[in-house]
C-alpha cells in the first residue's frame, strides 16, 4: 500500500530513529533522500520544518542545524547502546527462553538503536548452550498468568519433567489447579508464585517453562496471605527452594566472602571469628535452600544452627555414594 502524506511525521520520526544519534547527524537533504528512498514519499523542506514541530509538541528530543551546527538527530532514546547489549546478554543467558525465541527477541532489542549502532553488534556471537528449555509456550503462559493475576481467577495447567531421553513429559497424570499470585524471574528462570491445594503450602512455586496447556479457569482464587511479597518471597527462596523459612548460622572460611555476599546479599549478619580466618553468617530464608547452598561449599562451611540442619549435612557427609 503507497503511503500518503498523513504518514509523512510518522516517517521523519522512523528516519530519526533508524540513522541518527550524537554521532549521526542528518542534513535536510539526507532526510528528504531516505524520505523518498525508504517511504517512496517526495516532500519539501516545509514539511520537514512542519514534521519537526509536530515531533518536539509530543515530547520528541531533536537537536537542530541551530543548536548543534550540522543537522537533525533524535537525542532522547529509550535506551542506549550499553542498556541494549545488557538485555540482549540477558535474553541469551535466560535458560526459560527457547532458543529460537532468543535470536527473535535479540534482534528487536537491535532495532531500538539507529543503523550503524547496530553494525557493532555484528560480532556479537551468542553463547552455544543445550540448556534452553524446549517448550514452546513460554511467552503465551506468561501472558496467559499475567491476566489471570489481574483478574483474580485460578488455572488449570499440565507441569512437565524431564524423562531419560531429555524431552519434556508430563509429571502426573493430572493437571495441577492453583490459585497465581505472581510471575518472577529468578534463579535463570522465571517461576509462578501460587498457591496449589495438592502441595499444602500457603505458597508454591513452578517453573513457567514446564507449564503447559494453561487454561484460565472461571474460578475466583484463594487470596494471598496478608503479609505476601512476591520480591521478598523469591528473595529468602534460596535457588527458588521453597519449604520453611526459617534462620540459620553458618561459620564460613573467609576464602568464600565473596560467594556469601554474591548470594545472600549485603544485608546479612556477619560476626569475625577470633582469628579472622573464619567468620559466622546468620541468614534467613528457605532451609532447604540454604541447606544446599552450604553442601555446595562443604569445605568451606559448616552448619551451626539449627542442630537439625547440622545433623542432616552430617548424615549426608557419612551416606555419600563414594563411600569414604
Amino acid at each position: 500500500m503507497k503511503l500518503t502524506a498523513k504518514a509523512n511525521t510518522v516517517c521523519v520520526l522512523e528516519i530519526l530513529k533508524e540513522y541518527t544519534d550524537y554521532d549521526n547527524i542528518l542534513k535536510m537533504g539526507d532526510i528528504i533522500k531516505h524520505m523518498e528512498r525508504d517511504y517512496d514519499l517526495k516532500i519539501d523542506r516545509r514539511t520537514v520544518y512542519s514534521c519537526m514541530a509536530v515531533l518536539s509538541e509530543m515530547g520528541y528530543e531533536i537537536s537542530t542545524p541551530e543548536e548543534n551546527g550540522k543537522g537533525y538527530y533524535l537525542e532522547n532514546r529509550d535506551f542506549d547502546a550499553s542498556e541494549i547489549r545488557m538485555l540482549i546478554d540477558s535474553v541469551y543467558s535466560n535458560t526459560g527462553i527457547p532458543d529460537g525465541y532468543s535470536a527473535e527477541l535479540a534482534e528487536k532489542l537491535q532495532k531500538l538503536l539507529p543503523a550503524k549502532k547496530r553494525r557493532s553488534y555484528a560480532s556479537l556471537t551468542a553463547p552455544v548452550t543445550t540448556r534452553k528449555t524446549d517448550n514452546k509456550e513460554v511467552f503465551l503462559n506468561i501472558d496467559l498468568l499475567d491476566e489471570a493475576v489481574a483478574d483474580g481467577k485460578k488455572v488449570r495447567f499440565t507441569y512437565l519433567k524431564y524423562g531419560l531421553d531429555k524431552k519434556l513429559k508430563p509429571k502426573r497424570e493430572g493437571k495441577y489447579t492453583v490459585s497465581p499470585y505472581a510471575t518472577v524471574a529468578a534463579n535463570e528462570h522465571y517461576y509462578l508464585l501460587c498457591n496449589c491445594a495438592a502441595h499444602g503450602d500457603p505458597i508454591s512455586q513452578f517453573r513457567i517453562d514446564k507449564i503447559k496447556g494453561i487454561e484460565i479457569i472461571d474460578e475466583k482464587r484463594v487470596p494471598p496471605p496478608a503479609d505476601f511479597s512476591p520480591g521478598r518471597y523469591a528473595d529468602r527462596s534460596i535457588f527458588m527452594y521453597g519449604g520453611e523459612i526459617g534462620t540459620v548460622v553458618l561459620r564460613c572460611d573467609i576464602s568464600i566472602l565473596d560467594q556469601v555476599v554474591d548470594r545472600f546479599g549485603s544485608e546479612i549478619k556477619i560476626t569475625e571469628n577470633s582469628g579472622g580466618e573464619t567468620f559466622d553468617l546468620t541468614v534467613t530464608g528457605s532451609l532447604m535452600g540454604i541447606e544446599y547452598w552450604a553442601e555446595n561449599y562443604i569445605e568451606s562451611c559448616e552448619v551451626i544452627a539449627p542442630e537439625s540442619m547440622r545433623q542432616r549435612v552430617i548424615n549426608m557427609i557419612k551416606n555419600n555414594k563414594y563411600k569414604v
